[in-house]
């Protein structure tokens, strides 16, 4: 037999999750997908120059990259680290 304690709080949670339950028929996800649309950045216009060097400038910069193999710049004393 169920106690009475029992069967008072069943029916308090269910009268509790009878009010979460929706009153307007479901739309199929549109609302999460117009929210989920409405949270991309639009794409920017392509701009033609991004990003591009001219072959003077690139050449300088590789042969900045390798003398810094071979005479390297020596790192100043730290007074956090060494000796």
């Amino acid at each position: 037999m169920i106690s009475p304690r029992f069967a008072a709080a069943a029916l308090a949670c269910t009268l509790a999750l009878g009010g979460c339950a929706a009153r307007v028929p479901a739309d199929s996800g549109a609302r999460v997908r117009a929210i989920m649309a409405s949270q991309v950045v639009a794409p920017q216009p392509a701009r033609p120059n991004a990003g591009q060097t001219d072959a003077a400038a690139a050449v300088a910069a590789y042969a900045n990259y390798q003398r810094s193999y071979v005479t390297p710049t020596p790192q100043a004393d730290s007074p956090t680290f060494g000796k």
